[in-house]
């Protein structure tokens, strides 16, 4: 009942605030509710003991409201409620209106180029390879939506508390960004363990006929709680230098390709002792979009995407070695499809072919083909071990088949979107995993997915 009543408040003040306030220049409320059904099967490659399979609804509510201020001042509160259908109100998770939103824009402070965005807010840079304030779209990021253990890579359960300021130079724009992504101890307690993110990012518009951008950005997040209680610990630290770039050399295509770099420090505890080990990581990305000039009236689209991150291929905890494997940070990509949902955005090689078409008026078709293989490989003596993350929060280890290329499988995906009308959007995805060499072949079950959906936006 108390959350209901804090609903009522917010939108109460929403509709009292025009004539209450002078300084209120205009409200807008907008939200959604996003129903979807969902059936998962053998998302393990049937590597457990229990047969895994999920058929459920879920609905993902949001209310928004955006207040106007004077003097180039918004004020932005959102709403957000992830439940199953008929779950246990006693799982107080599931019956919660979170504030997953809540923060102030200054713009033009100080002076003309300067906005400032302070408080709980999504932001992303690129094509989210390394940086969107979603973090890592396989898992929750907490424990307050309702879809944690259940369904964790469908969440929309994600923002980060941050301060950003926004610097446009037209055409170059640079954001400095710093998040709170755990305080850590909050009491006046003498100790250090809160995670921190800080970061810049700089967009170029070179202003030429092929409307090309150059992106370069730098980021650093320290984890200062694994030093509690370690002695000659150092903090978990990750380091992040990139730089990416768009073009379109010809009419209808566009070719992005982007590199990064993680170094730092990474700390563990090894058979008691703490091992600190450099980082020294790479992730690769390039794309490639063409608009087909045939059939026009049904506008084809093919994409190629080619991802490469590394991974460790030496012993992780041998503290004399470079630690090569990269770790996702914030990515955000990939999300809706199986391979995304069992895997981490590490020590993988990803090749995604897509064709998408609106054979009708309203209606897209969507068909991609992925294949996934091990970055570190498998030789003839090993194949470290292989972490299966499941959607309801588990994980399943497997040491894979050490006599293949580290061919991990392929999946197909048929996405279909109808536009209803301009407020109701309804689609399904049809998902097939058949698991590559790297498992043997008693474990090679196929993972199927379904994920029928009805969003109406408001």
């Amino acid at each position: 009942m108390k959350k209901f009543t804090l609903l009522a408040a917010v939108l109460a003040v929403a509709l009292v605030a025009v004539p209450a306030s002078a300084s209120v220049q205009n409200i807008k409320i907008s939200g959604s509710v996003d129903s979807t059904f969902v059936h998962r099967k053998n998302f393990d490659l049937g590597l457990s003991v229990r047969d895994e399979s999920q058929s459920l609804f879920i609905t993902q509510s949001t209310l928004q409201v955006d207040a106007d201020l004077t003097d180039q001042v918004s004020a932005t509160i959102g709403l957000l409620n992830e439940r199953v259908w008929e779950q246990d109100v006693s799982t107080s998770d599931h019956t919660d209106l979170d504030i997953y939103l809540a923060y102030v824009t200054l713009r033009e402070m100080l002076y003309s180029p300067l906005t400032l965005v302070i408080g709980r807010q999504v932001f992303s840079y690129g094509n989210s390879l390394v940086m969107d304030a979603t973090g890592t779209n396989n898992q929750v990021g907490g424990g307050d939506s309702g879809l944690d253990n259940i369904a964790e890579d469908l969440t929309i359960a994600t923002s980060l508390d941050a301060f950003r300021a926004i610097l446009d130079y037209n055409p170059l724009t640079v954001e400095i960004v710093y998040a709170v992504i755990d305080p850590g101890t909050v009491t006046l307690a003498n100790t250090d363990d809160a995670i921190y993110l800080v970061g810049a990012n700089a967009t170029y518009e070179l202003g030429d006929d092929m409307g090309s951008v150059v992106e370069a950005y730098l980021w650093n997040k320290e984890n200062e709680s694994v030093k509690i209680g370690n002695t000659g610990a150092k903090a978990d630290v990750i380091k992040v230098i990139g730089l990416r770039g768009s073009t379109n050399p010809i009419e209808g295509l566009n070719v992005q390709l982007e590199w990064a770099h993680q170094g730092g420090v990474r700390t563990l505890n090894n058979a008691s002792a703490v091992v600190n080990q450099t980082r020294n990581a790479y992730a690769l990305q390039a794309i490639v979009n063409y608009q087909i000039p045939m059939f026009e009236e049904y506008k084809p689209t093919a994409q190629y995407v080619f991802t490469k991150v590394s991974g460790n291929s030496k012993k992780e905890a041998d503290a004399g070695v470079d630690y090569k494997a990269w770790d996702p940070f914030f990515e955000a990509q990939g999300g809706g499809t199986i391979y995304n949902a069992i895997f981490d955005l590490s020590d993988l090689v990803i090749h995604s072919v897509s064709f998408s078409a609106t054979p009708m008026e309203d209606v897209t078709v969507k068909s991609s083909l992925h294949s996934l293989w091990r970055e570190s490989g498998c030789s003839e003596s090993r194949c470290d071990t292989i972490t299966l993350r499941s959607p309801d929060g588990g994980t399943v280890g497997y040491t894979g088949n050490s006599s293949t290329g580290g061919h991990l499988g392929k999946e197909f995906d048929l996405d279909i979107t109808y536009d209803y009308t301009e407020d109701v959007q309804i689609g399904a995805s049809l998902g097939f995993f058949h698991a590559g060499s790297v498992f043997e072949e008693v474990n090679e079950d196929t993972a199927k997915q379904l994920l029928v959906n009805l969003n109406v936006a408001f």
